[in-house]
């Protein structure tokens, strides 16, 4: 497993120890190292391999093996555990307040953080952990594609809300109060949103290469039915594909007349071989 450190981060907690709060670093880091090691622990339970970890300021992002994309309900496990990890340590800094064997501020502090952490990963926009759960539910229905486009368009909107939020605010108020958590946090929602766009071509025709070896090992899977319209691309037609289902595509004219039959194996192997501009025709003739 490659464990890497975003930049964001290193820069944040650097500035925290040359500052003096030590003790606030440490609390932030384990309080990170916690609601990731959730996230671990509950891939682990599932038999998912986790490929790469990514720290962040506003907690770890967990990259799976294809498993996850042939079974996305088991995104919604993975991406809950760490809210509620964080839900669970600010409970417990709560149950502290008051007792006279901690420093009551280093307390305070923790709970801010896990409570920050938890409340701020459950927006429902992809990078953050609510996004990835929602995709989790939604992507069986729908596709995995086309929720991680409408999920990436949403954490778009969210980060660049957030952070103009944030320069309203400090614009319009008098003694210009700079709220840094939402304005730098929008920011890298809105950055990581992109990416998520821009890689869900791929990992979704990945999710459909590993439907190949689920098919294999259980022998059977369930069949489902479409039906293209002459001119359909490839591009288009994959986000209407799910992920526990053995496509059948009927091909037809503008007429409604039928021009012929594609399996899912035809679908990928055109994919890679002419692209996701291919029209459905073009596939039929190949």
């Amino acid at each position: 497993m490659r464990v890497g450190v975003h930049w964001l981060f290193v820069l944040l907690l650097a500035v925290a120890v040359g500052a003096g709060y030590v003790a606030e670093a440490l609390i932030l880091v384990g309080s990170l190292a916690v609601h990731e090691i959730a996230h671990l622990a509950v891939a682990w339970v599932l038999g998912l391999r986790v490929e790469e970890v990514t720290i962040t300021p506003f907690g770890g992002m967990a990259k799976l093996d294809t498993h996850l994309e042939a079974d996305p309900q088991a995104e919604t496990s993975v991406a809950l555990a760490g809210p509620f990890q964080s839900f669970f340590l600010a409970g417990l800094m709560l149950f502290l307040s008051g007792d006279q064997l901690f420093d009551q501020r280093l307390v305070r502090f923790c709970f801010e953080v896990n409570a920050n952490l938890a409340f701020f990963n459950l927006i429902p926009a992809l990078p953050l952990d609510g996004g990835r759960a929602l995709r989790g539910l939604m992507a069986q229905r729908f596709g995995y594609r086309r929720v991680t486009a409408w999920m990436a368009l949403l954490g778009r909107f969210c980060g660049i809300a957030m952070s103009g939020a944030a320069l309203l605010v400090w614009a319009r108020t008098e003694t210009h109060t700079l709220f840094l958590t939402p304005l730098v946090g929008g920011l890298f929602v809105a950055f990581g949103a992109g990416e998520e766009a821009v890689t869900a071509t791929y990992r979704s025709y990945r999710q459909f290469l590993r439907k190949r070896e689920q098919l294999k090992e259980s022998r059977v899977l369930a069949a489902r039915q479409l039906v293209a319209v002459e001119g359909t691309r490839l591009g288009e037609l994959m986000e209407h594909l799910v992920s526990r289902r053995y496509h059948v595509v009927l091909v037809i004219d503008r007429d409604l007349q039928p021009l012929g039959t594609l399996y899912e194996a035809e679908l990928m192997e055109a994919f890679q071989a002419l692209g996701p501009e291919a029209t459905v025709e073009q596939v039929l003739e190949s």
